[in-house]
């Protein structure tokens, strides 16, 4: 992962740099946050498999399968 050197933030006209604690708890947050968005994406990937793989199983077309989905 890339080092940061700078994190800058804007409050309305105001423009903040982040440094110490504030700006590790930023990193903290961002990386939590991306975390929790790849757990989400692979979650509906997976649900979405296993919808296909459901209505494989009943005998539709692939066809049929991507307008239902």
């Amino acid at each position: 992962m890339p080092t940061i050197t700078k994190i800058q933030i804007q409050d309305g006209e105001k423009v903040i740099e982040l440094v110490g604690a504030d700006k590790k708890a930023f990193i903290e947050q961002q990386e939590a946050d991306y975390a929790e968005a790849q757990t989400r994406k692979a979650a509906a990937e997976t649900q979405l498999q296993l919808r296909k793989s459901a209505y494989t199983k009943l005998g539709l077309t692939e066809e049929e399968i991507n307008a239902i989905l």
